[in-house]
């Protein structure tokens, strides 16, 4: 399932929303016409009835379950997004603390952090749909690690200082740590058994519409109900990759803290 959610998410929203839309509604409304024509059913109102209700249920069923996934994959996205907007946050106070601590061998460590910055957005960025990881961002952070490390305070005042920068680059790793880990794709997005009741409750309500009386009216019935729910299928394939496709976490609040940075003196 990975496999086609990653040639989805090549498209645009749009176009994937178009696509799921019509196949899957197009593809409901042949079903009892495909089925005429190989079962070959005696037409007869209470078998009818009696698909068309069970149809009803199933669908009804494949709704919920596709507004929890829905609900589901849109806090996912959510929660990374709130993690890079924490890691722009401490990529701020890192480089105003190392400008404002007072001793030129902080001050110098910038230009380091703002290569590392760079290098999450350039290198790292376009990995994190694979959970992969930039070899050129782990040594430029060991390098400002290092740096920081290597440098001790003058007085109580850059005491204060340097205990807020060593922890700001503890927190700077760990948020990282914490998006490889969670971009991984055996644990992002929504697990397998999700996708396997849907893609299960999808394949049971085309069983059953090829059972239907193939009218006009029970063909639109069936097309409208296919619709809706290809509308929620489609919302959930769109979000379900948090680091991939056109509606995925953004690296905005990253490059907005860098610009200010570079801008800071």
């Amino acid at each position: 399932m990975h496999q086609v959610l990653h040639w989805l998410h090549k498209l645009r929203d749009p176009e994937i929303l178009a696509l799921v839309l019509i196949t899957m509604t197009l593809a409901m409304m042949a079903a009892p016409h495909l089925g005429q024509k190989l079962l070959r059913l005696p037409e007869r109102k209470e078998r009818d009835e009696a698909v068309f209700s069970a149809f009803s249920a199933v669908v009804s069923m494949l709704g919920v379950v596709l507004a929890f996934s829905l609900v589901q994959a849109n806090n996912t996205l959510r929660e990374f997004q709130g993690k890079v907007t924490k890691e722009a946050v401490v990529f701020e106070a890192l480089d105003r603390t190392l400008l404002r601590i007072g001793k030129p061998g902080f001050a110098e460590l910038r230009p380091t952090l703002a290569a590392y910055g760079q290098s999450i957005l350039i290198d790292e960025w376009p990995k994190l749909v694979d959970g992969g990881r930039s070899a050129a961002a782990d040594e430029l952070f060991n390098a400002l690690s290092r740096g920081v490390h290597g440098l001790s305070p003058d007085d109580a005042r850059q005491q204060t200082m340097y205990g807020e920068l060593v922890k700001a680059l503890d927190d700077l790793a760990n948020i990282r740590e914490e998006l490889i880990t969670g971009a991984d794709p055996e644990t992002s997005g929504l697990p397998a058994f999700f996708w396997a009741t849907i893609v299960g409750l999808i394949a049971v309500a085309f069983c059953l519409a090829t059972l239907a009386t193939a009218s006009l009216g029970r063909t639109v019935a069936v097309g409208a109900a296919a619709a809706a729910i290809s509308l929620l299928l489609a919302f959930v394939i769109i979000v379900d990759i948090p680091f991939e496709g056109e509606t995925s976490v953004s690296p905005r609040p990253l490059e907005k803290a860098l610009m200010i940075n570079a801008k800071r003196r």
